[in-house]
């Protein structure tokens, strides 16, 4: 197997899908607020990959191959993710590229 991606370039890639993806992925008030309020607010950032991602892709998913990223705004209180529009899981293994998105749904 080839050397795994770091977790900062899994990050990268993630925040890329997900500015590609999400004017059509998104509700258009949730891409004109996170627009708006990216530069103060917005984040992308690597947490825990959740258990429940074999139900949504339908493998076991390996935790070190492979990367949950989180993106969205940040409370200014207390420096939380609180308005997470989507969760990216993204392979570390660049010879089996993979990303798959579950969006933020109202």
């Amino acid at each position: 197997m080839a050397e795994l991606i770091s977790y900062d370039e899994a990050i990268d890639i993630a925040y890329d899908i997900f500015l590609e993806m999400a004017p059509d992925n998104l509700d258009p008030a949730d891409v004109i607020l996170f627009t708006a309020q990216f530069e103060e607010r917005g984040a992308a950032e690597l947490v825990e990959t959740g258990d429940d991602w074999q139900q949504h892709v339908g493998f076991e998913v390996n935790k070190e191959t492979y990367a949950e990223v989180r993106v969205g705004l940040v409370n200014e209180q207390d420096d939380v993710l609180d308005d997470v529009f989507a969760r990216l899981l993204i392979s570390r293994d660049p010879e089996n590229k993979f990303c798959h998105a579950l969006w933020k749904r109202d």
